[in-house]
């Protein structure tokens, strides 16, 4: 009878025994796993961390100096190929519509040609207006408007399938989701969080960083002149 309760008192301490290793051996592979996945949690929170953190759209100025910016606006500067109207004031035979020459020029009646390229439309029209006024015409007034801009690119670089030089549509704006997307899209490893603007303005060159996932970034409008750089991811 005494051997028999010792057998029973011997199993179940060998029961307990065999249920404590098992229990150790569960938390032991746990711990290996939770281990080996430790890099990826890692990688995982810092991308969190900075796309949580950091702005959608940031720029910091360049030590670089700038020409002006060319932009259909109240400062834009003519270039070659655009097609200007040019007219002065009570004098209809001399009005005229004619592209911008590859050297800047246009012909004007009675003067011959005019360098208007690199100037605004009201620089363009003082200078035009003094060449007249050297003996041809009394006080005369002359405007000058654009009737096409000349096609306006933008350069697109980096990790993208057709990187180069891309025309922005007459009239049109494009978005830089637009501009990856007429490049072909991003590659594999293109890094789309940390896509780097470069622009020129008149005060400066700017760097201008821009995560294209966020709604404000596939927003963000390219202007001529720009270059985008698309980076590597780092993982």
């Amino acid at each position: 009878m005494v051997l028999a309760k010792t057998t029973q008192f011997e199993k179940a301490v060998s029961c307990r025994l065999n249920g404590t290793m098992k229990i150790q051996n569960l938390l032991s592979k746990q711990s290996h796993i939770i281990r080996g996945m430790f890099p990826i949690l890692l990688r995982v929170g810092v991308v969190l961390l900075v796309t949580g953190c950091t702005s959608p759209i940031s720029e910091k100025k360049l030590n670089i100096d700038a020409r002006a910016e060319g932009q259909p606006s109240e400062n834009y500067r003519l270039t070659a190929s655009d097609i200007v109207h040019v007219e002065v004031f009570q004098e209809p035979d001399m009005a005229s519509e004619q592209r911008i020459a590859g050297d800047g020029t246009i012909n004007i009646a009675l003067i011959g040609r005019v360098k208007i390229a690199g100037q605004t439309l009201e620089g363009a029209a003082d200078q035009i207006q003094a060449r007249l006024s050297e003996g041809f015409l009394v006080n005369p007034q002359v405007t000058v408007s654009v009737l096409t801009y000349a096609p306006r690119k933008f350069t697109i670089l980096g990790q993208v399938n057709g990187p180069g030089n891309y025309e922005i549509p007459s009239e049109e704006i494009v978005t830089l989701a637009e501009a990856v997307a007429m490049a072909g899209g991003n590659t594999r490893i293109g890094n789309l969080r940390s896509i780097i603007v470069t622009r020129e303005r008149d005060d400066g060159v700017y760097e201008i960083k821009v995560n294209l996932l966020s709604p404000s970034g596939r927003q963000f409008i390219i202007k001529e002149g720009d270059l985008i750089t698309v980076p590597e991811s780092l993982f």
